[in-house]
């Protein structure tokens, strides 16, 4: 009979394999999300397995992989499957059909190919996306060759049907696309399961096996893209600051971006070794995911400039921190004494973006104005006392790591929002 695996949706099993997991699938897990626990064999999805009698129902011990759908959404999307990428991966694998539906019909003059040509003409992604909400919702089975319901909608019983090369009908080349989609489709709230219990226990796997990672790291042999992406910043700060507001706030990410060792290379930093490295990655050619994040500042405006007529790969991705309402009046200190400005653009490094709890604590840090950049007709600002902000920043961080219930009690926005910047850096 062999042994298999099943990937559940909302407790409905979407794609079942034999003997192996799909290892794009498992790049959706991390193996925090691993599970090891007893249960009942009657407790495996019926849906897969179906009912089990009495008395074959014993302990078995379980292993799977399981996160809450909205974080399997957004990693799809870190990933680059988001809803518009899917959309257009769909969109471009349903046209291939009708033009080959197209040419067969011009060489088959009985008509024999007017079924799946007029079927794959009239598939738009919006029409696949309502049948296979109904296909989830009323939790409608795959059925064998011949055996659909007369009375189904022509788009489900094609979901539904028996498929060689698209699982569930979905038009895509990559399973994850198809994932994407049927996130969207069930609560944000419940679970994505991978069950391997199966294969695990026909030893294809073995329970304390890091199957996720080893899955991650086989597709990454061939493929580098598949790997973590690369953050690039300024200075070793930023990395400081960004990896904690990572781990702390979105730690279900936290496994799909590492970022540039300043500690042990010791790079120069600034705005102008950060164009340095760029360029280096785009001439060395490297086919990881690189995002360069800039300080919000005139330097790095400046600096920038040397990039406009440099034609970067698809997989470099250059931003700056964004702007923020909150410092669109702050205090700056000039020839005329302490004045409220908008500093966005200007003078915004990452220790303003740090929190109104640790900015506005009982001590004033305004920006000062360091010097006047002539081409763009604008100063550079700098807050003072950084020092002071960063140390405030590890004593926060060390609070919330020693207790998670502590993170809602600070200001986060302004460090959300460098992240929301990064995470949609490929968009």
């Amino acid at each position: 009979m062999g042994s298999y695996t099943d990937l559940s949706i909302d407790d409905y099993p979407i794609l079942v394999t034999k003997s192996f997991v799909i290892p794009e699938v498992m790049t959706v897990f991390q193996e925090s999300d691993k599970q090891v626990i007893t249960r009942k064999v009657s407790e495996r999805n019926e849906l897969v397995w179906g009912k089990v009698s009495p008395d074959e129902d014993h302990d078995e011990v379980a292993v799977t992989y399981n996160c809450e759908v909205w974080k399997a959404i957004e990693r799809l999307d870190v990933m680059g499957f988001t809803m518009r990428r899917v959309r257009k991966d769909y969109e471009d694998v349903r046209i291939s059909e009708v033009e080959k539906y197209t040419s067969w019909l011009g060489d088959n003059d009985d008509g024999s190919c007017c079924d799946d040509l007029n079927y794959f003409t009239n598939l738009t992604f919006d029409r696949y996306v309502e049948a296979l909400r109904t296909v989830l919702t009323q939790r409608i089975r795959p059925r064998q060759f011949g055996d659909t319901d007369i009375d189904l909608d022509p788009v489900v019983k094609r979901i539904v049907g028996d498929h060689e090369r698209y699982a569930f009908g979905f038009l895509g080349t990559d399973t994850r696309s198809f994932i994407r989609v049927a996130c969207e489709l069930v609560p944000n709230n419940s679970q994505l399961v991978q069950d391997i219990t199966g294969v695990a226990h026909a030893g294809y796997y073995e329970e304390d096996e890091p199957v996720c990672a080893n899955s991650t790291r086989a597709l990454t042999a061939g493929h580098p893209e598949n790997s973590a992406r690369i953050i690039l910043t300024e200075g070793s700060t930023d990395v400081e600051i960004l990896r904690e507001a990572l781990a702390l706030l979105y730690p279900h990410l936290f496994g799909y971006y590492t970022f540039l060792d300043f500690a042990s290379a010791r790079p120069q930093g600034g705005a102008g070794s950060l164009i340095t490295t760029v360029k280096a990655f785009v001439a060395a050619g490297i086919s990881n995911r690189i995002i360069a994040v800039f300080d919000n500042d005139t330097a790095a405006c400046d600096a920038r400039r040397s990039l406009a007529s440099l034609q970067l790969p698809q997989n470099i991705a250059v931003c700056s921190y964004p702007n923020l309402s909150s410092l669109e009046a702050y205090p700056t200190l000039g020839p005329s004494g302490l004045v409220p400005l908008n500093v966005n653009g200007l003078a915004a490094s990452i220790e303003l973006y740090l929190g109104k709890d640790i900015l506005t604590n009982g001590e004033d840090f305004p920006v000062q104005w360091k010097g006047y950049v002539e081409s763009l007709g604008k100063y550079q600002g700098e807050v003072m006392y950084k020092g002071r902000l960063q140390e405030r920043f590890r004593e926060k961080s060390a609070r919330c790591k020693s207790s998670t219930d502590e993170i809602n009690r600070y200001d986060w926005s302004g460090l959300k929002a460098i992240l929301e910047v990064i995470f949609h850096a490929f968009d």
